[in-house]
């Protein structure tokens, strides 16, 4: 009997995951959400500089090996890609099939089953469309924090599974992994709270330490990869681009005149840094990004006292709590609805599903679950105030904060469940509730996004086929331009990114970029170096290279920086790509 409740479970489990990715297969493709994926893609595939790399600085070394190595043995296939469409659909599976564990009634399963599927549907919903990285790193995160609190110690491998899981979220965005963190830890305790014995302290104490041994074999792995010289200097220079265009901004060139003097640059190298293509002058080094960085952070007009800011930031956050709109598009910040509303709906069922029936509560159980409560909501407030803070609070990052707010209360309910007899599942029902609310709306919002992304294809496509067909040539592409045609936008056409699965090609590719987070680092140089140039400068300049940008903006700017590094040139338009891309040629007089 045992053995059939099991086959059920993985059966049910197998298809209700099935259904999810049917559902998504009817109405939408997959995607990279943004660029970022795809140059991870391509230099995890050996699509960048001709071979499969481990190194790759968005994520740690031991994670990059492994997909390079998956390349390496089968370079035609999406690996990465795979992995993250795979992974979670996967985390969908194990949560469910844990949950299905814990019921023995017909109708207990259905409601866990009806919550996952809408649940999945209605509030995760594009993301399993639309890949980020950093969203699957938080999937996984609260995947791992709902099977630490759903183990049942003899019966299961919840805890090893929970820490393979954090192994791998770290390894796949370690930045992503540590912001959640806290909540995990918050499970960990809720765990010993709600039970309160010796023996569970020491057992949530080993998994803690376990934990953080596990994030230090994986960071110290990662630190020797990339313990050589030009690796540490990149990390450097990495770190100061960071700084410079994720939170602060290009001080303007004519008011500022004396401090770019002071720093050695020309009006030309500064449009480098407006520009984004800084890559052209090895010149713009690290310390060069550094003092631009610490100039705008010093001269930020915006910037409040931190009692100000902090209070702004709160009236942002109760805001986030009742803001039940609907979204409007896929990348739209705020957008929190069912989220915000299953969450509130969550905790108060969780407060309803040990205060009712009254016989099998008590006063000590209740304090206990009003306290892991009140822990629960004190962690992520802080979470939430400390991003507002920060001026980034991508859907990417607050979806998930929310879905492991939600996993570990979907926990609480179902270990309630042998107290509480059905009405744990009768929350759920409600959630599910609310999840099917929001699914029309998601298929509004995908639709939208698809169409906006089909139009850019016809653009890059357009673009990336005549790079193919010109593979005796090498074409540098204005940074700004790789992400958008610009003022040749069509109307509601999105920033560039990649379809998944289609496509696909993983040999050497005889394009560049100018700048963005991957330039200057060694493997930028083995690029230039396999294309048969020493850096970018000059090889512009060379027979076989090309410059790419959006026709419709000036190259004034390339012209101003040459002139100024002393070499008399001409620049030439030679093509025009889907109406959008200019192709020129630079060469000296």
């Amino acid at each position: 009997m045992k053995k059939t409740y099991k086959i059920s479970n993985f059966i049910i489990s197998l298809v209700l995951v099935l259904v999810a990715v049917l559902f998504m297969g009817f109405i939408g493709d997959y995607w990279f959400e943004a660029n970022d994926d795809v140059l991870i893609k391509d230099l995890l595939s050996g699509a960048y500089t001709g071979a499969p790399e481990g190194h790759n600085i968005q994520m740690l070394y031991p994670i990059s090996f492994f997909f390079s190595l998956l390349y390496r043995v089968v370079r035609s296939l999406d690996w990465y890609g795979i992995f993250l469409c795979g992974a979670q659909y996967v985390c969908v599976f194990i949560i469910t099939h844990t949950a299905l564990k814990t019921c023995k009634k017909l109708e207990n399963k259905s409601a866990v089953v009806l919550f996952m599927l809408l649940f999945s549907l209605g509030a995760i919903g594009a993301h399993f469309l639309f890949i980020h990285y950093t969203f699957t790193t938080g999937f996984i995160s609260g995947t791992a924090a709902f099977l630490i609190l759903m183990h049942e110690k003899g019966e299961d491998k919840n805890f090893e599974a929970a820490l393979i899981l954090i192994f791998i979220a770290f390894l796949l965005r370690s930045e992503m992994l540590l912001l959640t963190l806290p909540m995990v830890c918050v499970a960990i305790f809720i765990r010993w709270l709600l039970n309160l014995t010796k023996e569970e302290f020491f057992d949530c104490l080993r998994l803690f330490g376990a934990i953080v041994t596990a994030l230090v074999i994986g960071f110290v792995i990662h630190q020797i990869a990339f313990s050589p010289s030009q690796w540490k200097e990149y990390n450097a220079f990495f770190e100061a681009r960071t700084q410079l265009y994720d939170y602060q901004y290009i001080p303007e060139y004519d008011e500022n005149k004396e401090f770019y003097d002071e720093l050695g640059l020309d009006k030309s190298e500064y449009m480098l840094l407006e520009n984004y293509n800084f890559g052209l002058d090895d010149k713009i080094d690290t310390s060069v990004l550094t003092e631009v960085s610490a100039y705008a952070k010093a001269r930020r007009s915006d910037e409040q006292p931190l009692p100000s800011h902090l209070k702004q930031a709160f009236s942002e956050y109760i805001y986030e709590l009742h803001n039940f709109s609907e979204q409007k598009s896929y990348l739209e910040p705020q957008s929190y609805f069912p989220w915000n509303i299953i969450v509130i709906a969550l905790y108060l069922g969780v407060l309803i599903s040990y205060l009712i029936p009254r016989e099998n509560s008590s006063n000590k159980e209740n304090l206990r679950v009003v306290g892991a409560l009140a822990l629960l909501f004190a962690c992520r407030t802080t979470l939430w105030i400390y991003m507002i803070m920060g001026r980034r609070v991508p859907i990417r990052i607050s979806h998930p904060l929310l879905f492991i707010e939600i996993m570990i209360m979907f926990a609480i309910l179902l270990k309630r469940a042998k107290k509480s007899g059905n009405y744990p599942y009768k929350i759920l029902f409600i959630a599910a509730v609310l999840s099917v609310l929001a699914i029309p709306n998601q298929k509004a919002v995908i639709t939208a996004e698809q169409k906006s992304r089909e139009l850019m294809r016809t653009h890059y496509d357009a673009l990336y086929d005549y790079f193919a067909d010109n593979k005796e040539n090498f074409y540098f592409v204005d940074t700004y331009t790789s992400v958008s045609c610009g003022k040749d936008m069509a109307e509601g056409e999105a920033l560039f990114s990649e379809k998944l699965f289609d496509r696909v090609d993983n040999s050497f590719a005889n394009h560049d970029l100018m700048g963005g987070w991957g330039i200057n680092s060694p493997l930028t140089k083995k690029k230039l170096a396999k294309a048969g140039f020493d850096d970018m400068q000059s090889a512009l300049l060379t027979d076989k290279a090309y410059f790419v940008q959006n026709k419709s903006e000036s190259i004034d700017w390339i012209k101003d920086y040459y002139e100024y590094k002393g070499l008399d040139i001409t620049v030439e338009q030679k093509d025009v790509v889907a109406d959008a891309f200019a192709i020129y040629e630079i060469r000296e007089k």
